[in-house]
């Protein structure tokens, strides 16, 4: 009984209950489509858990290095170390297979949470005043997490990702007046340059994922 008191004494001059009841309604939501944006919160957790990870067994330096891993297929081939360092997560690191496809998927599930979330909100026209300053929140979260996933896609440096930087630095050129300027300018030099790994590398890991949550913040905030 005392305790009851002194619980409601310190919750008049707090509000606490209705902060908490508050938060619940946001958590758990009447609705169900407004668990997509939920859905996408809880992605981004997993990827930065999962990322941090793997950021303990990745090294995105370009330097030359022959592969003699547990890997026979690649035994004796020349690669950079980027590469060498994701295959032996791959394959010699306890976990390191189901950490990066759990990275991957919930980027997947990340940007497709968003998509779906955008689509609700202007399909019912949510968007609209007073609500357009979290709109264009919303779309600049989706435009971080496809440019997150471009640079992150682009860390192994294997084939795959050597074809999408190969393109991603023909479109740098492509642009008017300025192309050869901004390709040598975000490159370090002519592809494939060796520069760019570390460079996605600090991106990837820093910078986009700090304007993410900063924006996230915001997005919940409003």
């Amino acid at each position: 009984m005392i305790t009851r008191r002194i619980a409601r004494w310190i919750d008049d001059r707090l509000g606490a209950s209705r902060f908490v009841r508050s938060a619940l309604d946001k958590a758990f939501p009447d609705n169900w489509s407004f668990m997509l944006g939920e859905i996408a919160l809880y992605a981004f957790v997993v990827i930065v858990l999962t990322g941090v990870f793997l950021t303990f067994f990745f090294d995105p330096s370009p330097k030359r290095v022959v592969y003699h891993g547990s890997y026979g297929p690649l035994d004796g081939v020349r690669m950079t170390e980027a590469y060498r360092s994701t295959v032996e997560l791959s394959f010699d690191v306890r976990a390191g297979l189901v950490m990066r496809q759990t990275h991957h998927w919930a980027a997947l599930v990340f940007l497709a949470a968003i998509v779906t979330h955008l689509c609700r909100v202007f399909f019912t026209g949510a968007f609209r005043r007073p609500r357009e300053l979290n709109w264009i929140v919303g779309v600049t979260l989706l435009l971080l997490a496809l440019f997150n996933g471009f640079t992150g896609y682009s860390l192994p440096d294997d084939l795959l990702s050597g074809t999408g930087l190969r393109i991603a630095y023909s479109i740098a050129l492509s642009i008017p007046f300025v192309g050869t300027w901004t390709a040598f300018l975000v490159f370090g030099g002519e592809f494939p340059a060796e520069d760019i790994i570390t460079r996605l590398f600090v991106i990837h890991i820093l910078l986009i994922p700090v304007a993410i949550g900063a924006l996230l913040g915001i997005h919940l905030a409003i």
